[in-house]
């Protein structure tokens, strides 16, 4: 691995948050002697088996969108483009990556090298707005499998604040890699793909059934 992906953000103009978060944890690791190591998810989706938090944020928050407006919705054309990982297979690189960290193999890089990436496959948005409105039609909660394009400045306002650059690079932009490394080096591998993404919609609006409830 290279340091490449760590120059092309440390270099990037805009100061969006994932951005000065990684520069700031590598380089004072650098300034501490500290070996550093970074996972970059892509969306992530399943229900996590943990105590605290167990959905993710970008399915949900189209989902809680779309029973505001009466029917799902897109930001502009959807045809961004963003990887995906189910909660499971990525808990498992993690207990692969920390397996390695402990091991210190040479061929383990840290520091502005170690920016991991996770994938199993792709998407597109309005892939993800189609399967919310189909979930949601099927449970009763939408009355019309109808996805609607809105902009970005109404999606903003609605899902995060009015914030629009967060909007754009969470639920409107592309977000492309690979998982080469996980693969090659710690052994990481998945039997889900892109099949498996798009059809778990109806269990993901199904873990939101308390909240529909509110």
């Amino acid at each position: 691995m290279t340091d490449e992906v760590f120059q092309m953000e440390k270099a990037h103009p805009e100061r969006y948050g994932q951005r000065v978060t990684d520069v700031t944890v590598v380089e004072t690791g650098q300034k501490l002697d500290v070996k550093t190591y970074i996972v970059v998810p892509p969306t992530i989706y399943g229900k996590g088996s943990g105590p605290f938090a167990t959905l993710s944020q970008q399915v949900p928050n189209l989902a809680r969108f779309a029973r505001k407006l009466g029917s799902a919705a897109v930001v502009e054309s959807g045809q961004g483009i963003w990887n995906h990982v189910h909660i499971s297979d990525l808990s498992r690189f993690y207990a692969l990556l920390l397996h390695a960290v402990l091991e210190q193999p040479a061929w383990l890089p840290h520091g502005p090298r170690a920016i991991f990436f996770v994938e199993s496959g792709e998407h597109t948005w309005l892939q993800v707005s189609q399967g919310i409105a189909r979930a949601m039609h099927k449970q009763n909660l939408l009355a019309t499998t109808e996805v609607k394009s809105v902009s970005l400045h109404e999606a903003a306002a609605h899902i995060t604040g009015g914030n629009e650059n967060l909007l754009e690079i969470t639920l409107a932009s592309n977000s492309r890699a690979r998982a080469d490394f996980a693969r090659s080096r710690l052994g990481w591998s998945t039997s889900r793909g892109d099949e498996d993404f798009l059809n778990h919609f109806e269990a993901e609006i199904a873990s939101m059934e308390e909240e529909w409830k509110r």
